[in-house]
């Protein structure tokens, strides 16, 4: 028997996941291609006979798998299978692409990797092409995705939909509810930490929204949604330092359990006033609403998350946190040569980084635009990490991007902070990307300004001044809007503003507001800590898990 290493990704699944705005295939395409990946995969492979297969890890759209047989034939004849049962599974839309290196016992483990991605890159760039679908005149068109045929009428929620066959896979696997796959995942977390006996698990349909509408209804500022994507810091570097199956394999399992918690944990925080309200329905036998999240993306390093608009900037500081913790935690529970691993590159005291990107607008907007904007944030965040000072080569610290969709023509993130924020000047308007801790004082600074009860009319005045093309008339009507405000025994909102910016950076004083003094430019925080009055809320929700309620 010969010893092969595989290395599977599956190509396109931003496209598959994110090519329709219907909430229900979205959630439904996640949901069936983790199934995929993570049961399926192995579950097939291990069906071929003469194999015999091993799991180093398999998650987040990957996997690699050591596998011995008698032959490089048996094997290419076992993955061949298992394309054909992913197109079957997905409507003909998506197939993994292998990559096989042999692996003699006399061969280094990080030797057969790099082949095997070799071989791999080799496959990715023969197969970029993708086959163009026939369609006739009197071919209707999927009314999710269009560039598909339909080829029947699916009922959907008393609606009749004419749907291609992989929209119908999307939504048949949104039906599904299995132990461990994304929303299941969540409320198997929530009987466990509330000992509620598997009442979220069996109430898993009725507790997720319908619609992205359904949770904007649950905001402050009605209508509005918050979609959080967040990825890992450096782990590209790690990945390719690891030199064994067990450390690689420990390594994908602390990443995958610990983003995967850290999520279901924030989830838990942001939404603790509703999951009390349903844990009383559940045990009086009421009916309760739906909670007002969804899991859309949920492995490997990877999250997407929908929440109501001023609770997703609250999750993106919890779930960085808990990933930190968790995965520094974890730690001491690794193989020893995993342990060792981490410890040689600095990692044994502090925990792995994730970084998000917040993308905030309305709950009908276009969601591949608004998802297209999280990514763009995504990036920015990671970009801000990468030039931290306490980063190294192998941590950055968490960094979170957020913005808010108003008026702007452009949906280019780059050209909106170049032309409103003014980022490429002297005096930029806004200090994004900010770090975990930073976002955290403009968390504090935002509820003191909340605190301050400045008039909306004023806090827009405040706003415009800021994003004033000219600096200097923007610090004149900064400061013209700063004397107005009212301070006297019953109104302190100049003391609430002043004290605000004081939280969110220091240095400032009355000589150099509404700008910053940092080096050769001064950017101000006054156009960020406006925005942020309405994205955080000083609801108590730290005792979440607690038996009884507050």
């Amino acid at each position: 028997m010969a010893r092969f290493l595989v290395v599977i990704d599956t190509p396109g699944i931003k496209s598959f996941v994110f090519g329709t705005d219907a909430l229900a295939e979205v959630r439904g395409a996640s949901a069936l291609l983790d199934r995929l990946n993570r049961f399926d995969t192995a579950e097939i492979l291990e069906q071929a006979p003469h194999l015999r297969i091993q799991t180093v890890f398999a998650n987040g759209g990957t996997g690699q798998f050591i596998v011995e047989a008698p032959d490089r034939a048996h094997v290419q004849e076992a993955l061949d299978r298992l394309a054909a049962y992913y197109r079957q599974e997905t409507g003909g839309e998506m197939w993994p692409l292998a990559g096989v290196a042999e692996w003699p016992e006399t061969a280094d483990y990080r030797t057969a990797v790099r082949m095997a991605y070799e071989h791999l890159h080799l496959l990715r760039n023969w197969g970029s092409c993708r086959l163009s679908i026939p369609t006739f005149p009197l071919v209707l068109e999927c009314q999710s995705t269009s560039h598909l045929p339909a080829v029947g009428v699916y009922r959907w929620s008393g609606e009749q939909l004419l749907l291609s066959q992989a929209s119908q896979c999307k939504r048949n696997e949104s039906r599904r509810a299995r132990r461990g796959i994304l929303w299941s995942g969540w409320m198997a977390f929530l009987d466990e930490s509330l000992g509620s006996q598997g009442q979220f698990y069996e109430s898993a349909d009725d507790l997720r929204p319908s619609t992205t509408v359904d949770i904007g209804d649950y905001a402050q500022r009605r209508g509005y949604i918050g979609l959080i994507y967040a990825d890992g810091n450096a782990m590209g570097r790690l990945v390719q330092e690891l030199n064994s199956p067990e450390v690689c394999q420990a390594f994908s399992e602390l990443v995958d359990s610990s983003v995967r918690d850290a999520c279901y944990e924030a989830l838990s925080v942001v939404c603790e006033l509703e999951i009390r309200e349903v844990r009383n329905a559940l045990q009086t036998g009421d009916h309760p609403r739906p909670l007002p999240a969804d899991i859309l993306l949920l492995g490997g390093d990877d999250l997407l998350v929908l929440l109501p608009a001023e609770r997703a900037l609250d999750f993106a500081l919890n779930a960085t946190a808990a990933f930190e913790r968790l995965t520094r935690e974890r730690q001491a529970q690794l193989p020893e040569a995993a342990r060792r691993f981490f410890a040689e590159r600095g990692l044994a005291d502090r925990g792995l980084t994730i970084s998000c990107g917040v993308a905030l607008g309305p709950a009908n907007y276009p969601f591949y635009l608004l998802r297209d904007l999280a990514e763009e944030l995504l990036q920015s965040a990671k970009r801000g990490g990468s030039v931290d000072p306490q980063r190294t080569d192998y941590w950055a610290p968490s960094y979170i991007d957020f913005h808010q969709l108003a008026g702007s023509v452009s949906q280019d993130l780059s050209l909106i902070r170049q032309e409103d924020y003014r980022t490429d000047s002297d005096h930029p308007r806004t200090l994004r990307p900010y770090r975990r801790d930073h976002l955290e004082q403009l968390r504090q600074a935002a509820l003191r300004l909340q605190q301050a009860r400045i008039p909306r009319s004023k806090l827009h005045d405040l706003f415009e001044a800021a994003l004033e093309p000219r600096w200097f008339l923007a610090q004149t009507r900064c400061r013209e809007l700063f004397g107005r405000l009212r301070e006297d025994n019953s109104h302190h909102e100049r003391r609430g503003l002043w004290e605000a910016l004081r939280t969110v950076r220091q240095p400032i004083d009355l000589f150099s507001y509404p700008w910053l003094k940092n080096g050769q430019r001064s950017p101000t925080a006054l156009a960020d800590l406006v925005e942020a009055h309405d994205l955080f809320s000083d609801t108590n929700r730290s005792n979440w898990c607690a038996g009884e309620d507050a």
